[in-house]
């Protein structure tokens, strides 16, 4: 089902569902928690990190090499753990799919321990990837975005780290990029996908920015928002996922 129906019927004051649906920990089956600080302590680290453009050469914090500076717009990717994990995919299929927004406070939280752990400094800004306003009707939220409001008030409690979703707007309805075969087949299926909302244009330029998505397959849709981020004023471009 596409609601996380406890989250619904709680609003209107029914709290029987604990009884006939109890929540437990998708690790290890505790009860009252989704994600459990123990299974949450054993979440792989991803503990090398490389450029996104060459996909060879090993950077500290996922920064654009030498080699391939000038290339691309995306100046690094830090992917935080690894998508072939059995947890770590399992969380964050049964959060975007399952519809279970809760699942964003502990990925989000363990997220910003691992940004915290390689040093990576704040950004003026960060920008989820936004979805198309078809399969935001659909799912009812964005997973990036709940993922970045948990990483920037995480990171920066008391401080305002703002996180804007009036910056980039996604225009057209694509495939998932998981279901993609090739480079060219990747590149088609975003082109054109995503725009900048003009009048905001400011809001950006020499700005540096955090793109925040929960997964990273190739990094091609993080490199097409870099592009119109870049084009449009902005300084930096660092995308930050869960997992890739």
């Amino acid at each position: 089902m596409r609601l996380d129906i406890r989250s619904a019927l709680r609003k209107i004051g029914i709290n029987t569902l604990d009884t006939l649906f109890p929540i437990g920990c998708l690790g290890c089956g505790v009860p009252r928690e989704y994600l459990c600080q123990t299974c949450l302590n054993v979440f792989p680290r991803r503990l090398r990190q490389r450029c996104p453009t060459c996909l060879k050469a090993t950077t500290p914090r996922g920064e654009i090499c030498f080699a391939c500076s000038g290339k691309n717009f995306l100046d690094g990717l830090f992917a935080a753990s690894l998508y072939r994990s059995p947890l770590v995919s399992a969380s964050i299929h049964t959060y975007k799919y399952r519809f279970i927004q809760a699942f964003a406070k502990p990925l989000g939280t363990w997220l910003a321990g691992r940004v915290t752990e390689i040093g990576l400094p704040l950004p003026d800004v960060c920008i989820p990837v936004p979805l198309h306003p078809r399969r935001l009707r659909f799912r009812g939220f964005n997973q990036s975005e709940l993922l970045a409001h948990t990483l920037a008030d995480t990171l920066a409690p008391g401080l305002a780290l703002p996180v804007r979703t009036d910056i980039l707007r996604r225009t057209r309805y694509t495939r998932p990029q998981m279901k993609t075969h090739t480079r060219a087949e990747r590149l088609g299926n975003l082109a054109g996908a995503f725009a900048l909302v003009a009048a905001n244009t400011p809001l950006i330029r020499d700005k540096s920015i955090w793109l925040i998505d929960d997964v990273a397959t190739t990094g091609t849709t993080l490199e097409e928002c870099a592009r119109i981020l870049k084009q449009s004023g902005a300084k930096s471009v660092f995308g930050i996922v869960l997992a890739r």
